[in-house]
């Protein structure tokens, strides 16, 4: 699970967290699938004006996208 924040580094080029961000998403790309849930893209989407400009940050073939279960949602 990519946190949006380490998304959002590498989206904006942070000046402080970009490089970080960028290594540690590339290594874990190599062997892990990125996984995203709705919270994630809905944090992300926020600097975002269109659906196109979100969809092109985080990419269908890059990120997998999971549902939140119950259990994790603290519901029943």
């Amino acid at each position: 699970m990519v946190d949006s924040n380490v998304i959002l580094d590498i989206a904006t080029e942070d000046s402080v967290w970009f490089r970080w961000s960028s290594d540690t998403l590339s290594f874990y790309a190599q062997s892990h699938t990125l996984v995203i849930n709705p919270v994630i893209y809905s944090e992300v989407s926020v600097g975002y004006e269109t659906m196109e400009e979100l969809e092109n940050i985080l990419p269908r073939d890059y990120f997998r996208r999971v549902q939140i279960p119950w259990e994790a949602a603290g519901g029943e």
